[in-house]
Order: structure tokens, then sequence, then C-alpha cells
């Protein structure tokens, strides 16, 4: 089960950094050329690099797909590399449909790809959430995006959004204890204390850190560090000339968001 992987790992690691893998093509360095053989030279230096800084590992399934078969066989190959390192897996793709097809996107994380976990967007209701939560896996609700124009939509009515979904979650989490958790940008630290107040022991993954401009700083007055979370760093982490040190770098500053 992805919750007790990734408690397991943040212990062992003393932190609770989650390394997000976007390997956008025009940012990945020149020497390692444009070809799937050369995404899988970088990533699995990526790995090894930050392996002794990174609880979990969240590879985001549009760059690989974008590049086809060879692609996908890519994100196959990543996930089990990161399984035989003992890190437990987010796929962070981001569905959404319903019935037949939420199962045909559940089949493919779990069984094809065999991620722990997956990020999915929750604004066709619990159909769109059930069928992942039915495979045993692991779910991350899109709750609080970080970027700013998402505010229209999750902040624009009474009760917002951002808490209608959170009191899904817990809806949820009470009929799948242990699958549930929250997508919670860094971005709105005010946003986020609400949700934390609403539902304070569902665990949180945490986007927006370092190029999307969220201060951690800020979110951990919001909120604390006790709320269980881990916080994503992925271009600050996967682009920086030396990855192994702003992994590092990140580690200390993130610190443990502990389940206590």
């Amino acid at each position: 089960m992805f919750l007790e992987e990734a408690r397991a790992t943040s212990r062992d690691v003393q932190g609770s950094l989650c390394v997000g893998l976007d390997p956008h093509p025009d940012r990945i360095p020149e020497r390692y050329g444009a070809t799937c053989d050369g995404l899988r030279r970088f990533l699995a230096e990526i790995i090894e690099s930050t392996l002794p800084h990174a609880a979990v590992y969240k590879p985001n399934a549009a760059f690989f797909e974008e590049r086809g078969p060879e692609g996908f066989s890519v994100l196959e190959e990543v996930i089990a590399r990161l399984h035989e390192v003992g890190r437990a897996v987010i796929l962070d793709a981001k569905r959404g449909d319903i019935a037949s097809t939420a199962a045909a996107y559940a089949r493919s994380a779990f069984d094809r790809l065999d991620a722990d976990a997956i990020t999915v967007v929750p604004y066709m209701g619990e159909d769109a959430v059930t069928p992942f939560l039915e495979r045993g896996r692991f779910v991350f609700l899109l709750t609080l995006p970080s970027n700013p124009s998402a505010a229209a939509i999750v902040e624009g009515a009474s009760p917002p959004l951002f808490e209608r979904i959170g009191r899904m979650g817990l809806e949820l989490n009470r009929r799948y204890p242990g699958q549930v958790g929250l997508v919670v940008g860094a971005t709105r630290p005010e946003a986020a204390r609400r949700l934390h107040d609403l539902a304070p022991d569902i665990p949180w993954l945490v986007p927006g850190i370092g190029a999307q401009g969220g201060d951690l700083a800020e979110l951990r007055a919001a909120v604390g560090d006790a709320h269980e979370a881990w916080i994503n760093v992925s271009r600050a982490v996967l682009f920086d000339p030396e990855p192994a040190e702003a992994a590092r770098r990140w580690h200390r500053e993130i610190g443990v968001w502990s389940d206590g």
C-alpha cells in the first residue's frame, strides 16, 4: 500500500521530499540527446543521484505519453526501477472520466504501469474516483491547484469547490480507509489552512514549490508541518546543474511532514 511504503521511506530518509519527474523535452541537457534512450539515461541518473534525499517520486505521464509507445515503455521502466530501489510512485496523470473509461485508466495505471498512487480530477463526482479506489490503490484528489487561474474555479463559490472536494475526500476515506489524499497547492496557504482544519488526517501531495513560486515557510506558518504531506519539487531538482545537491537542499528545507 502506498501510504505504508511512503511513510516508511519518509522515516528512513528523514524527509518528505517528492521528486517530480517532468522531463520537458526542451530542457533535458543536450548531452543526452532527443531520443528515448537519452531520456532513459537522464532519468536513471536523476533517480540514482536524488535517491538518498527523496521519499517518493512522481512521474508526469504526459511527458512520456507524448513520445508514443517507446515513451510509455520508458515510463514502465522508470516505475519498475523506482520499485527496485524501494520508492513508492505517484503517477501524475490527473484522470477525470467516469465508468468504463475511468476503469480503463485505472487498469493502465495500476495493472500495466504498476503505479502505487495516481492523481485524479474529481469534478465529475465520486464516479470519477471509485474505479481507482476499487483496485485497492491510493488516489490523490486534485483539490487546490497551484496555478493562478484555478482560483476562479475552486475558490469562487460558497462553499468553495475545494472545500466540497475536501469533504468528498473525507467520505471516500471513510469507505476506503488509507487510500485517499488531497492535492493541495503551496501557492494558496490560507485556503490550505481551511482544508487542514476541515480534514486534518487526510494526507496531502503539495505541488507549487520551486518553479511555481510557492513559499514553504508561508505554508508551514498556515498549517504547521504536522499535517502529513509529501512536498513535490520537479523542475528545481530535475534541471538544476547539480540535481543531487538540489535534492539535498530541498530535503533539508522541507524536513519531515509527519503522520505523527
